[in-house]
């Protein structure tokens, strides 16, 4: 058989060199639920970005995936509009003009100021792993938060600003933050640049871009905002039921590797299982409370600290990962597929892993591959886990 001859061939190389391929790692091979394979299967080992399968799980799985986060806008006085966040990670500029459009429907022409309710997370710093530069995957979480706490901007030669995008104005903290970087093409986490200018905060763009896409829409708006709570006396004239269900925002969240949508969601499930405000510890102790009740494990199979992978106090077994695969089948369809497999990378400096299913005849069968070492042969051994699979579907 041709799958016999060139596993053969494979595994005679794999078996001579697999001091080779893993310092320290492990991984797993599944077919038709039971292991086909193995090394260091119960060796906790960090997870980078493949965590967001456990992360996903868990928000589907307490939230459902039809469910949408809403954003409540109030107006005081007749002169101030109150905006609620709940953590809409989803929260970009053409949905912003869309609620700018549907404020202007429900009579809003004038506002003196915008007031920002971001009370809903309660947030003591940075989640762990975070290391607030510049780049978008270290943007900040909150209740209330507008394209991902990252700013898009292209700085010309000559000193101009400009915005890359034709749904995203140009707004002064543009220009601001924009000052203080190079020439080029640029996507950078707003609070990254708070210690180099003190006026450049999140809150100061959420009320910038929301203020212009209601100008677009003719209103008028005041230059001032300010944080602050919604009061009993507020008038709710719209709720905003987010454009995309959590299946979705999901999808988006495992095909980009975006660390903000999957904390957004981390933090939301807290609340789901906990009570509101949002925090990191509700967040952990849903996760693990259950992945604990639905998946079997225990506080020795798994750590998650936060939802991304950013953090590596994040640990998990690659037997424990097929265990959050195996729930996870009937969301597969949310991961990537390439050749036949459906797949999330992991990737940090010194950690490199592979989870997902190998496909075939219509079978899902789970697969980890988990390296924490210098050299990155995680492709190397997804070639060999694949041979050894269908080699065995084969045999069956």
């Amino acid at each position: 058989m041709l799958w016999a001859f060139l596993y053969a061939a494979v595994s005679t190389a794999a078996e001579s060199t697999i001091e080779n391929f893993i310092d320290h790692g492990g991984y797993v091979i599944t077919l038709d639920g039971r292991i086909i394979d193995q090394f260091g299967a119960n060796t906790l080992l960090i997870p980078a970005s493949t965590i967001k399968i456990a992360t996903a799980l868990t928000t589907l799985e307490l939230l459902g995936p039809s469910h949408r986060i809403s954003t409540e806008f109030y107006l005081r006085d007749n002169k101030i509009l109150c905006i609620k966040g709940y953590g809409d990670p989803y929260l970009i500029s053409e949905r912003l003009l869309e609620i700018a459009s549907e404020l202007k429907k429900r009579g809003l022409t004038e506002v003196e100021s915008i007031l920002l309710d971001d009370s809903f997370f309660r947030l003591e710093g940075l989640t762990d792993g975070a290391e607030n530069s510049a780049n978008p995957y270290d943007a900040e979480n909150s209740a209330l938060a507008v394209n991902f706490n990252s700013v898009p901007l292209i700085k010309h030669d000559n000193g101009l600003i400009g915005s890359p995008e034709p749904q995203t104005p140009v707004l002064d903290i543009t220009r601001d933050i924009g000052s203080l970087v190079e020439p080029g093409l640029h996507r950078l986490n707003v609070s990254a640049f708070t210690g180099r200018n003190s006026t450049i905060t999140r809150y100061r763009y959420v009320a910038e871009l929301i203020a212009e896409q209601l100008r677009r829409q003719s209103i008028a708006v005041g230059s001032t905002f300010n944080r602050g709570l919604v009061e009993a006396g507020d008038t709710l004239i719209y709720t905003y039921h987010s454009k995309m269900t959590v299946a979705e925002m999901i999808r988006g969240c495992l095909k980009y590797s975006n660390n903000f949508i999957a904390n957004q969601l981390f933090l939301y499930c807290g609340v789901k299982r906990f009570g509101p405000p949002a925090t990191w510890e509700k967040g952990q102790r849903a996760v693990a409370e259950f992945l604990i009740a639905a998946a079997g494990l225990s506080n020795r199979d798994v750590t998650v600290v936060e939802g991304s992978g950013l953090s590596r106090k994040n640990l998990i077994t690659p037997a424990a990962m097929i265990a959050v695969l195996e729930l996870f089948k009937p969301y597969s369809s949310l991961l990537g597929e390439t050749q036949n497999t459906l797949l999330k990378s992991g990737t940090m400096t010194g950690v490199y892993g592979y989870a997902g299913y190998f496909e075939s005849a219509g079978r899902l069968d789970p697969f980890v591959i988990l390296l924490n070492q210098k050299s990155n042969n995680r492709e190397r051994l997804l070639k060999l886990a694949s041979t050894h699979y269908l080699y065995q579907v084969e045999q069956n």
